[in-house]
């Protein structure tokens, strides 16, 4: 990548230029297919390989397609694994669509709720959280011929684990003919290779990538508010360059809400200015066009980011009328894999935020954190992709040597009892000894081993037990998963189904004003004991509605995240019929007894509870861990008066400030009632 240490340009008139040409877009053009013949004698000679491609190489689409036709998937399926869903899927289709095929034939793709493939797919891309679980059956990675570990440098906690698995698949040689690729786009690949063995048993390729020549801006000093640094840049690009798209990196999905109502503003008053200006027939308004070029006029704002229905993050692949800018605003999910077509500027703001938990109080801390080196690097190759690009980043180029070199893998930094869960229904009997490129902290293991007790999955001796294995049946965090076996016998399965679903949408499910007040109409659905009774309400009654997009329009509900919630559930419901015989879905009956629910809840979140310090009436304490901790702004209950007692909360989380998220009041008395194992008397 050709860079650049020059300053940020200063602001210009604004003027049209020539468009940049595109590049081409034919697959038989990619860097890869030079090197397929040295990649497929790789995979011949060597069990695991590690291809190092840089951004554009085209190794994530073109790769499976070199093994399909050579028939390396006669020995199994060849699995592509991706860290985000919206990856897999996207990749999914464009394959499908260059091997002339239907997606959940030849190609296909298994995410999270959604799997689209047949007896008949070859080629399967798949989240790597995904594979897990397959490999969790009974015949754990048998069915593969090939495993393609794609992203590896992103270290997700499942690719970790997947690193894991594999190397113990072909120290086991079960299966006998497996082939393992990890691809990456970090220069770095020793870990990888002495992860399997050294360069004796890993064989190392590196494919230069396509990228265009890429020039990089920094500002001249640094910015008080990269908000607003960023809205100046977008604005500075759409009116003095020619067309293209751009691509805004910014940390979390309330920067880009904020960003695109601001833009969204502004689109508003130059679409305005510009109808005044052509309503008047004076020729020297055309010397604002040049008419060898295709001239920008309009903008449309598209935001993607993880909590983002699926519906809404497609539409940033969506083209647009001649004429129209697109300008996506994104978190770190379009750093890599996710090739959105015709970005030729990036504003990169440098920033991330990055969760931790904490090992020993499990807290989870979600910070406001620079970028790596490595991250800065692939947001810049975004530019690069189709034709040459401008990068813009905001900050002073001393900052970039300062960054870390690459970003702490989640494994080291997340709550590890899912994690261990996983690792226990996969048959390892000492996960502490699992092999893992970077282990976690001891303290972490503990405390997973101890949750996990606490809710009966694991025995004394730290044996799988029935709850446990039923608990690893379902997609879910271990205690979404305790909710549901819970509501079993309290029979009010059908509203926890519903609670869970709502919970795993990982997006608000109503839209939400300016000033970040709930609308009137969603207010009248809201029920005044808590959140987790809020969620079912709501999609209780949208549900019920006989028009429920009119239903969704008028109550300022998002419609998307609604319907995302009933396929989860629908297919959560399903999996319990089956994987846990469940033959009838049981029902309180209605609002009138959601106190059922409320109970339930309590008994199988009882390591989620907090009462209200009786001092200082604004904060709670955590009943187990003694955290002290605030309701978060968002919840119903956070402007009760008085306020509750006593609440569980799915989420203790740490910005600025300690917040129980999604809380729900309950009866201190139901703690020693239900409880009495975990809550004597007086502590109530």
């Amino acid at each position: 990548m050709a860079t650049s240490g020059r300053q940020m340009p200063p602001e210009k008139k604004p003027r049209l230029d020539p468009p940049a040409k595109n590049g081409s877009g034919q697959k038989d053009q990619l860097p890869i297919h030079a090197f397929r013949k040295e990649i497929l004698q790789a995979v011949r000679d060597h069990r695991v390989v590690v291809l190092i491609g840089e951004t554009g190489s085209g190794k994530t689409t073109q790769v499976p397609q070199f093994l399909h036709k050579e028939g390396f998937a006669q020995e199994g399926v060849i699995a592509v694994t991706q860290p985000r869903r919206v990856a897999a899927v996207s990749l999914a289709v464009r394959v499908a669509a260059e091997m002339n095929c239907e997606v959940g034939g030849l190609v296909g793709y298994h995410v999270r709720f959604l799997n689209y493939t047949s007896k008949e797919t070859h080629l399967k891309y798949m989240t790597d959280g995904m594979l897990v679980r397959e490999s969790a059956g009974q015949h754990g990675l048998c069915n593969c011929g090939v495993v393609i570990l794609d992203e590896a440098h992103e270290r997700s906690i499942h690719t970790d684990i997947l690193f894991g698995l594999v190397k113990q698949a072909l120290d086991q040689q079960s299966p006998p003919n497996l082939r393992v690729i990890v691809m990456s786009a970090t220069i770095d690949a020793r870990p990888f290779v002495d992860f399997f063995g050294g360069p004796k048993h890993a064989k190392l390729l590196a494919v230069p990538g396509r990228l265009h020549p890429v020039d990089i801006f920094y500002t001249p000093t640094p910015e008080p508010d990269f908000l607003e640094a960023a809205y100046i840049t977008v604005l500075q690009i759409h009116l003095s360059k020619p067309l293209g798209d751009i691509l805004v990196f910014l940390p979390g999905q309330e920067d880009i809400d904020g960003l695109q109502r601001i833009l969204e503003e502004k689109r508003d008053i130059l679409k305005s200015k510009r109808a005044a200006v052509n309503s008047l027939e004076d020729s020297s308004c055309a010397v604002l066009v040049d008419q060898s070029t295709e001239a920008v006029y309009d903008f449309v704002v598209r935001p993607i980011y993880a909590a983002l229905s699926f519906d809404q993050q497609q539409l940033v692949f969506k083209e647009l009328p001649t004429g129209c800018r697109k300008i996506v605003l994104a978190t770190n999910i379009a750093e890599t894999s996710i090739t959105i077509p015709g970005i030729r500027y990036v504003v990169d703001s440098g920033l991330m935020k990055l969760k931790a938990c904490h090992p020993q109080t499990g807290v989870d801390i979600l910070r406001l954190v620079e970028t790596s080196q490595a991250s800065a690097c692939q947001r810049a190759g975004r530019a690069g992709r189709e034709a040459p690009g401008e990068v813009y980043r905001l900050y002073v180029e001393l900052e970039f040597d300062k960054m870390p070199k690459q970003t702490p893998p989640e494994i080291l930094r997340c709550d590890m009892s899912s994690v261990y869960l996983q690792l226990k229904s996969l048959g390892v009997e000492n996960v502490s000894k699992f092999p893992l490129l970077d282990p976690p902290p001891q303290e972490a293991l503990v405390k997973a081993a101890h949750f996990l007790c606490r809710i009966g999955a694991l025995d004394k001796q730290n044996t799988l037990t029935d709850i446990g294995r039923k608990l690893a049946m379902l997609p879910l965090d271990p205690l979404y998963s305790f909710c549901l076996l819970t509501a079993i016998e309290f029979e009010c399965v059908a509203e926890v189904l519903s609670i869970v679903a709502m919970l795993s949408t990982e997006t608000p499910c109503f839209a939400t004003q300016k000033h970040g007040e709930l609308a009137p109409a969603t207010k009248e659905l809201l029920c005044p004991e808590g959140d987790h009774l809020s969620l079912l309400s709501i999609f209780s009654r949208w549900k019920k509605s006989s028009q429920p997009k009119t239903f969704a329009r008028e109550h300022s509900l998002n419609q998307a995240a609604l319907e995302r919630a009933l396929t989860i559930r629908q297919q959560l419901k399903e999996l319990m019929q089956h994987s846990w015989g469940m033959k009838q879905i049981t029902s309180c009956g209605g609002p009138k007894n959601w106190v059922v629910v409320r109970r339930c809840l309590l008994k199988a979140c009882f390591t989620q509870t907090a009462r209200l310090d009786q001092v200082n009436q604004n904060l709670y304490s955590t009943m187990l861990t003694r955290q002290t901790a605030r309701l978060h702004p968002t919840s119903v209950l956070f402007k009760r008066r008085p306020p509750p007692p006593c609440v569980i909360y799915a989420e203790l989380v740490t910005t600025s400030k300690n917040y129980l998220r999604t809380a729900t009041e309950v009866d201190p008395a139901w703690l020693v009632e239900l409880c009495p194992q975990h809550f004597a008397s007086g502590s109530t």
